[in-house]
């Protein structure tokens, strides 16, 4: 029953998109100094959505089958394209992506509990 409700399928989706990109993002920071290094970041969650629902395929294999986009950026004269700045912003965001999630998912579980009258 738990696995038919689309909220915890979405919360869990966003959940693994966020740990994705953060992956991605400590990827890109341990290579900051590393020579003709491209930046790269992962497809927004909300575009991810947007492409599953008009494709109709479920989300959790889009958010798998998401490729790598390559970042704009100025190039140090070693070539490479990442700012740690950047990369931290984006850190940042894709903690509060994951937390965002979880927070989907533990008060979705806490109305269910509630509406079976179990004290939370």
């Amino acid at each position: 029953m738990i696995n038919d409700l689309s909220v915890l399928k979405t919360a869990s989706a966003m959940a693994t998109h966020a740990a994705r990109r953060h992956a991605v993002i400590s990827k890109n920071i341990a290579n900051a100094d590393t020579p003709n290094f491209k930046a790269k970041d992962v497809k927004p969650f909300a575009d991810i959505y947007q492409d599953a629902a008009r494709t109709g395929t479920q989300l959790e294999h889009a958010v798998d089958a998401t490729k790598l986009i390559t970042m704009d950026g100025t190039a140090d004269p070693n070539g490479n394209t990442v700012s740690l700045e950047q990369q931290m912003l984006s850190s940042s965001g894709a903690v509060g992506d994951h937390d965002l999630a979880l927070l989907i998912y533990r008060k979705t579980l806490d109305m269910m509990k509630l509406a079976i009258g179990k004290n939370i």
